[in-house]
């Protein structure tokens, strides 16, 4: 055994029976002092040199002026031999209580949705109105175009569709009253023939300036530039004065609101998760912090590459603290149990792939297979094998035999 351990028992026991025998060095009743009754309790012993005994000098003193009996000494010196060689071990006690096992996954965060707003005519950009990480609302204006060219257009084609309606409105009367009069014989066929031919022409010319109104229309309202969704710009491509053209990215919007994580769950696990089941978020970059979440899709089809499936967490952040691009871990419960028996998972030593432990009983130590449950950070759940109370080596089992003696560190 090593020596400052040997040095280590020897001083806790000799304090301890110098405590328990009180002060030594008073006169007793006959008036002799305890160093000559240690020196008679000695007579026909084996003498022991006080001075080679590898135990600090006051302890030496102490026994030397009879504060500590040679008798307990010599008991000390007795057990000590019997300790010489065995290991040293820590144990600790099989206790109940709840366990968890939890599936752990990693992800990124991405946004419910990320939209490429693009230009829908060629204009120069008069105005910009939001920024890279501006929370914006569906329809909210992003970017004003110049509009003059086609604000003119719009005016022109807006008093053409307004004379067209009046010279439809006059020849549509015209056209009823000579339906009345045609009808009592009062005009001729020919005549009738041309006032309908007149307003039919009156009724595809209002509806062509119609179409043509329409269209300025809508030309003027691409000059303004919305946003398609609730969300943040993460990206604004274009700057004041510069010119665009159809078809060109000009901001790029993202909605935060849910945000999704894939994960990549291993073929074995995935009978264990459904629908709905919650999930805990957790990141380096928001040290301390959870967030809550829950499985929103569990693709049907299995990775033949990698033998995973796709799922999909879905998880709210009111405070936007969740950022797309976040490399977070995903810890979802599969198992929960109130009750169940728990040791260190270092206590266990495997042979053969199969588990056991060492359990102590009286000094010694005796090997004892075991059936393994759940996992939980620590500890696991024992199955068979070992009873509620059972004292379990947990430190310096790799050296132990089955029914070996043992000293169990203090």
């Amino acid at each position: 055994m090593n020596r400052h351990i040997v040095t280590f028992l020897i001083i806790t026991m000799l304090t301890i029976g110098f405590v328990s025998c009180g002060k030594k060095g008073q006169p007793g009743p006959d008036g002799n002092s305890d160093k000559s009754q240690v020196n008679k309790e000695t007579k026909g012993d084996e003498k022991i040199d006080i001075d080679k005994l590898d135990i600090p000098p006051r302890m030496k003193e102490a026994i030397k002026e009879g504060r500590i009996p040679m008798s307990r000494v010599k008991e000390i010196l007795e057990r000590q031999k019997g300790m010489e060689g065995a290991p040293i071990v820590k144990i600790a006690k099989a206790e109940r209580k709840p366990i968890h096992s939890y599936l752990i996954l990693n992800g990124t965060v991405e946004p419910e949705r990320r939209v490429e707003v693009f230009a829908r005519l060629s204009a120069f950009v008069k105005r910009l109105t939001a920024e890279e990480g501006d929370l914006v609302k569906v329809g909210q204006l992003l970017a004003q175009l110049d509009d003059t060219e086609i604000r003119i257009s719009y005016q022109q084609a807006k008093i053409q569709l307004d004379q067209a309606k009046l010279t439809l409105d006059e020849e549509k009367n015209n056209y009823t009253r000579n339906q009345e009069l045609e009808k009592n014989d009062l005009i001729s066929e020919q005549l009738f023939q041309a006032t309908e031919a007149t307003y039919r022409k009156a009724k595809l010319e209002y509806e062509n300036k119609m179409e043509n109104f329409k269209n300025l229309q809508l030309q003027l309202s691409y000059t303004q530039i919305t946003s398609p969704v609730n969300g943040f710009v993460t990206e604004r491509m274009i700057e004041v004065g510069s010119k665009i053209n159809p078809n060109q990215q000009v901001f790029t919007v993202e909605d935060f609101s849910p945000l999704l994580i894939k994960v990549y769950v291993p073929t074995s696990d995935i009978v264990n998760l459904k629908l709905d089941m919650a999930v805990q978020i957790t990141t380096d970059i928001l040290k301390g912090m959870t967030f809550e979440g829950t499985i929103k899709l569990i693709n049907p089809r299995i990775d033949v590459q990698s033998g995973t499936v796709k799922v999909t967490v879905e998880v709210f952040d009111k405070n936007f603290r969740l950022k797309p691009g976040m490399f977070v871990e995903a810890k979802i419960m599969v198992s929960d149990k109130a009750d169940a028996l728990v040791i260190p998972r270092k206590s266990i030593q495997y042979k053969q792939n199969k588990p056991f432990v060492f359990v102590f009983n009286q000094g010694e130590v005796i090997r004892r297979d075991i059936v393994t449950g759940i996992t939980e950070g620590d500890d696991i759940e024992v199955l068979e094998g070992i009873e509620d109370g059972e004292a379990i080596v947990t430190v310096g089992v790799e050296t132990l035999q089955d029914n070996m003696k043992v000293n169990v560190a203090r």
